[in-house]
């Protein structure tokens, strides 16, 4: 009788493999999701802390034009598509400027979380020394951030 030499895997095996295969998946996928999602709740955070940087900057520089002025109040915040700038203000004009001047604008102030939050909203206030108070009434965002979530008292 002569003996076959068969180099190719049972149905069986192939099965087997799929099914081993199946449950890796099954374990895995919910880790890597949250993983995902913590990367995103991070760069949303990172954004936020640019965007506080770049306005941060432009007050603290006595050339800036134009500049910061005691008193203003000012919001950062990107909902869906549209910024929400449709009537700019001077504060507006000068959050706009600070941007520009490092290269963003409010257009890439965008969302990235899919749980924890659903915007991203910065606003301050230039106190009388040209720092910014910073606060969010995003209480999940604010908490993440480190800042309060109404406006500071004088």
């Amino acid at each position: 009788m002569k003996k076959m030499n068969n180099k190719g895997f049972s149905l069986v095996e192939l099965i087997i493999v799929i099914a081993i295969m199946a449950i890796l998946i099954v374990v895995l996928a919910p880790q890597y999701l949250k993983y995902v999602e913590r990367s995103r709740n991070s760069t949303d955070l990172q954004t936020a802390r640019e965007f506080m940087d770049a306005c941060e900057i432009w007050a603290s520089d006595p050339e800036a034009d134009p500049p910061f002025t005691k008193g203003y109040t000012f919001k950062i915040s990107h909902t869906g598509a549209k910024t929400d700038a449709t009537d700019l203000t001077e504060a507006d004009k000068v959050v706009e400027a600070a941007l520009k001047s490092t290269g963003l604008s409010k257009e890439d102030f965008k969302c990235q979380s899919k749980t924890k939050w659903t915007v991203l909203e910065l606003q301050g206030k230039v106190g009388d020394d040209g720092s910014i108070a910073w606060w969010s009434t995003q209480s999940d965002f604010a908490t993440a951030m480190g800042l309060p979530t109404s406006a500071p008292t004088p």
